[in-house]
Parts: C-alpha cells; structure tokens; sequence
C-alpha cells in the first residue's frame, strides 16, 4: 500500500473508533483527514458525510456536494442555496428528492417554503393542497405549513382558513404548535384565547411554567418571519414528529438542518440536545450517553441567551448535563442563578439538592431539600414522597439517623409501595440492629416489588446472610452479581457469603474482584482488612 493510503486507513480506522466511543466530532475529524489522502474514496466520502450531519460539521456541506445518490445530501444543498437566498436553486435540489419513503413527506414542505421564498405563495400553497386532501397522517403538518406560508405572505383570508383547516388538528400538541396558535390568535384580537392555548400547554408540562411570563409577553409576534425560518420550522415538526428508534439519526440530521437554517430556533436547540444526551454512537437510545454526547448536547443549548423565553428550562437542562459531566459547582451555581428569578420552583430546589447528593455533598444538599418541603400544599402530595426521600437520606448520609429516619416515614406514608424507600428504611434498620423482622418483611417487600433491581437484591441477601441464612444469602447475592455485576459492593458481600459458608477461595477471588471494581475508600479498606485477615492458605 502507497503511503497515502495506509494514513487514510489509519485515519478511517480512528474515525470508526470515534464512533464506537459516540464522539462525533472526533470521527468527522479523523474522515477528514483520510479524506484528505484518499480524496476520492466513495466510501470515505459518504461515511464522512454521514458522520458530518449527524454532527453538525460545518464540514458537511463540502462533503454533499460529493456524494452521489443521497437524499440527506440533496437536502442540505437545498438548505445552503435558501441559506444564500438563492431559492430558486433550493427549489430545484428539492425537486430532485424521491418521492418515497420519508422524503417523499418532506419534499412537498420544502419545495413550498422554497416557492415561498421566490415570493410564489400561491404556487406553495398549491403545492401543499393535495397532501393536506389525500388523508395522510401528515396532513396538520402540511395544513399548519400551508398557514405559516400565507401568514407569512400576509395572506390573511388563506392563513385563517389553514389554521383552520380540519387536518391542522395535530393528534400531538406540543409547545411550538401552541406558540403557533397562539400568537396567530393573539395576532387577531383574540388575546384571551391565546394567552389560554399556552397557560393550558404549561399546565401539562410543569417545567414550562417558568418559562410562561416570557412567552406571554413574546404571544403577539410572528413565529416565522422569513421563508428560511419556515424551513426551518418544517425540519423541526418532522424530528418531533418520528418516534421510532431506527429514526433517531434522521431526528438529529433533521435538528441540525432547522439550526443551520435558523441558529436561534431554541426549541430546536432544546429537543437537540435531548436527544444527543441519550443517544448511543448509533444516534439510538443509550443506557449511559458518553461524555462527548453530553458535551455536544451542552453546547447545542449554551447558544440559547438569558432574554429566550425558554432559557429557563433551556438552563435547568444545562445544569443537569453539567452534573453528569462532573461539573458538579458549576450546576448548582447555575441553578442557583435561576432560583433568583424562580425562588420558590420545587422543581429546581430538588435538582439542586440531587446535584450535590450525587457529589456526595450531602449537608450542603439538605437546605435546597427543606426550602421545597416548605412550599409544598399541606398535606403534601404524594409525589412529594422524592423530597422527603432525598432528604432523608442526606440526613442520614450526613451521620443522623434519628433526624433522619421521619423524613424517611413520611415518604413511605406517601408512597407505601415505593421500594427504594422500603429499601432504605429496611436495610438502614438491619444494619443498626433494630426492628430485624419487620426491616427483613420490608426488603422482602422491595425485592418483590422490584424484582430486577441488584441494589436490593443485593440488601435483602446481605441481611439474610447478617441474620445467619447464609443459604438464602448466597442464592439472592449471586442472584444481585448477576445483575450488577460491576458494582463492587454487590461483589463484596458475595465475597462475606462464601467465607461465611466455608468456600474461603471463592470469597478471596470475590474480594479481589470487588477491589478491581476500585469502591470507595472506606469499602476497600473494609476489603483489604478482610484478604489480610481470612486470605487462604497458599
């Protein structure tokens, strides 16, 4: 092999343990350098492109335009030419979209608002009127597009009779669809009926009411003011609108194509970096996102400024992928900043005492806790049982079990079948002595009621192994390795249940394994002091 091409195969093969990693950015990085020594690789090219938009790269336009057969790539062209008002180009590219499959749906929204931008709304609503006849499960999506492009055109008598239009009743409501009504109302005289589409919105969407000031005051302006926004507006309803788990790179291309199109569509921004904090390097659901996901959905909401009516949950989103990434005094000064504006939101106090609770600051944790108690209905509701639940345990992490174990009664009074409460309480009551039968009642209650859980499994078999069952303990203990087994406590009391039933080689490869699992500082010394103690002949 050429020099040359041995770079670009180490270079691919970087690229492809990028993606293996979710690092998006890095694997455009490393296509991109084997694209610069193998420049006529098709097959570099289109996994380059792939990577790119899935990314955002600003490297993906250049890559479009050498890829052959891809509609992806059609669509972006499309979208540069809108992008330099050059819309009788982005007409043409849509043109040449196939008719089938997704794009089929999305090329009749396209080439409309790229009719619209020539200034031939007549000729876009046409295009539209016989997707929104035929019945199609899209046809809100293309009644509602066909209202935004008359409302933009000031074609007042055709934009009220599409926002009318039978099919524009969306089976989904969402925000931006009560924006969208909204301001058209509010925008007719009908402010009461506006400002009810979004108050109703908010009602069901509690993280939203912090935002609702901002949006009322926003109600009477246009939601599009441009045919590029309107495009932009067309990718976004379709990426809201796919749901399955096979559609989840297209939900990301499609989010990048509505901000490349329109940087400050915040709603984008926000349903952007949700699906980048859960997605796997496939663009699919992943149990736990990498660190370069979550980074890159961080920064798709950093843009979003303080003056957006939906900064609120834009930032209270930040604060969470900060704690996730580490960032554990940065969040909570973040939350802290929110708090100013919204000092009474339970919603933020919780996330700011579970950010430090999941940095193990549990003292600092308990006032965040104790303000949201303190602004709950009485008697509280039982959702409430989390607050006291946390709080409990913060409490009692912090080294008071007697202040501790009330919070802890009164969240299983609110939720009486909750197992990580009967967990906690029943495990904490084992380990003090105390109430044994009834704490042994408790965990076999949990487990019952969560019967996959390791943690419990792992709880009820170490107390079982504590009250001298040690077989019923080993059952359960291997049973809880099994489901977790890269927790290293779970490991350990394994370790306790094969010493305790004689099989000492066992328990120390249990103990060594447990060790390796790195636990925390007070585990490990609990550890070596029992390999030091019980090792086995050698």
């Amino acid at each position: 092999a050429t020099s040359a091409t041995g770079t670009a195969y180490g270079d691919f093969l970087a690229a492809r343990y990028a993606d293996a990693r979710q690092d998006p950015q890095a694997a455009v990085h490393y296509y991109t350098q084997a694209l610069a020594a193998d420049p006529n690789n098709h097959a570099l090219i289109s996994e380059g492109f792939i990577a790119a938009v899935i990314s955002g790269s600003p490297q993906a336009p250049a890559l479009a335009k050498q890829v052959t057969n891809n509609a992806l790539a059609t669509m972006l062209l499309g979208n540069q030419a809108a992008i330099n008002g050059n819309f009788a180009e982005a007409a043409r590219q849509y043109a040449l979209l196939p008719q089938n499959d997704l794009s089929g749906l999305l090329a009749p929204l396209l080439s409309a608002w790229a009719l619209a931008g020539e200034g031939n709304s007549t000729a876009a609503l046409a295009t539209l009127q016989p997707h929104i006849d035929d019945g199609s499960p899209f046809g809100g999506v293309y009644a509602l597009n066909a209202a935004l492009i008359a409302d933009q055109a000031h074609d007042m008598k055709d934009a009220s009779k599409y926002y009318a239009d039978p099919a524009n009743n969306i089976t989904s409501p969402n925000l931006r669809l009560a924006q969208i009504m909204a301001s058209w109302q509010a925008r007719q005289g009908n402010m009461a009926a506006a400002r009810a589409e979004l108050a109703a919105m908010a009602n069901t969407h509690p993280g939203l009411e912090g935002a609702l000031p901002g949006l009322q005051a926003d109600i009477a302006k246009p939601v599009i003011n441009n045919p590029t926004d309107g495009l932009a507006e067309a990718y976004l309803t379709i990426a809201g609108s796919l749901s399955q788990p096979n559609q989840a790179v297209l939900r990301l291309t499609f989010l990048h194509f509505a901000l490349d199109l329109r940087p400050d569509l915040s709603s984008a921004r926000i349903l952007l970096a949700t699906l980048l904090a859960g997605a796997g390097n496939d663009g699919e659901q992943a149990a736990t996102p990498s660190k370069a996901m979550m980074q890159s959905a961080l920064d798709a909401l950093q843009p979003i400024p303080a003056t957006d009516p939906l900064y609120g949950p834009a930032a209270a989103q930040e604060a969470t992928l900060m704690a996730a990434l580490g960032q554990t005094q940065p969040a909570v000064d973040l939350i802290n900043k929110l708090l100013i504006t919204y000092p009474k939101d339970i919603g933020l106090l919780e996330q700011a005492g579970d950010t430090l609770r999941g940095n193990n600051q549990f003292a600092e944790a308990v006032p965040y806790y104790s303000r949201a108690i303190a602004d709950l209905p009485t008697p509280p509701p039982p959702e409430a049982w989390t607050l006291f639940y946390d709080r409990g345990i913060s409490i009692d992490q912090s080294g008071d079990w007697a202040k501790a174990e009330p919070d802890l009664q009164e969240a299983l009074k609110l939720a009486p079948n909750q197992p990580y409460v009967l967990n906690y309480i029943g495990y904490t009551w084992a380990l003090r002595g105390e109430n044994l039968p009834k704490a042994l009642a408790m965990l076999n209650q949990a487990a019952s009621l969560a019967p996959n859980e390791g943690a419990i499994i792992d709880n009820l078999g170490y107390v079982n192994l504590k009250t001298g069952d040690t077989k019923q303990a080993m059952q359960l203990l291997i049973k809880a390795v099994q489901m977790s087994p890269d927790d290293a406590e779970v490991n350990a009391h394994l370790g306790d249940a094969f010493y305790a039933d004689g099989q000492k080689l066992q328990a120390d490869y249990q103990w060594q394994r447990a060790l390796a699992l790195k636990p925390d500082a007070k585990l490990q010394a609990d550890i070596e002091a029992k390999l030091k103690q019980f090792a086995p002949p050698s």
